[in-house]
């Protein structure tokens, strides 16, 4: 009969680990040969604890980072910058020197005694529209950040002390269509405290507009006449 100290060292050996000797002579090391303390699965491969698995897509060697073919579908990403392939509503990337251009609802720039036409927004507010065009750089966005204010005396009673002013006017330039939105125009809308928009017809408007593109700043400064002439405010303003 075996000696019952050879047992419980042998069994004690066994659970740590450790190579033992049997009565045959040969060496194990307690562990199962079906390969499952081996740290290989069909899975994926076991390191240090952790493991991974296999997977279709495989991350770069040298980044760690994965990458798939583009999908179709237009406008795409510059995969760089993030910025569209293409732009839209006003904003020319081919311009030979950047440019800042703006006009009126009529379409008449903007200049010193050009009427300033009251007009719907496409959300159902009033406003007087900017439509602007520019260019000759790559902003890299779907999107440019204008600076506006408009004073006309008076009325500016804003919190600024202006009839209208905002330091980060966003106007979208991409393609795309937007749910609800409206692109192409810059809506300057006149102060909730003025309950009769035609108190406005006749009186002129200091209008100051600039962009930061291309290392320069742009900008437009005029003296326009708003026009809000009376049947034009009764006809109402309601979203379409």
């Amino acid at each position: 009969m075996m000696d019952l100290r050879v047992i419980f060292v042998g069994a004690l050996a066994a659970a740590t680990g450790c190579i033992i000797i049997d009565g045959s002579g040969s060496a194990s090391d307690g562990q199962s040969s079906t390969g499952g303390a081996s740290g290989e699965s069909s899975g994926g491969t076991t390191s240090g604890g952790s493991t991974t698995e296999a997977s279709a897509t495989e991350a770069s060697a040298t980044g760690g980072s994965t990458s798939s073919s583009p999908t179709s579908g237009a406008p795409t990403s510059g995969a760089t910058t993030g910025a569209p392939v293409e732009y839209c509503n006003g904003f020319d990337l081919a311009a030979s020197e950047p440019f800042l251009d703006v006009k009126v609802m009529n379409g008449t720039p903007v200049g010193d005694g050009v009427v300033w036409p009251l007009e719907c927004g496409g959300q159902g507010f009033w406003m007087f529209g900017l439509y602007p065009s520019l260019g000759g750089w790559d902003p890299g966005s779907d999107s440019v950040v204008f600076s506006i204010t408009v004073d006309v005396e008076g009325f500016n009673n804003n919190p600024d002390g202006h009839f209208y002013s905002n330091t980060q006017e966003y106007y979208y330039i991409g393609c795309e269509l937007l749910d609800g939105g409206v692109t192409g125009v810059i809506g300057v809308i006149p102060p909730d405290v003025i309950a009769d928009l035609t108190a406005l017809d006749g009186k002129p408007a200091t209008l100051h507009i600039e962009i930061s593109g291309g290392g320069q700043l742009l900008g437009v400064d005029a003296t326009m006449t708003l026009s809000a002439p009376m049947d034009v405010v009764q006809g109402g303003c309601m979203p379409f």
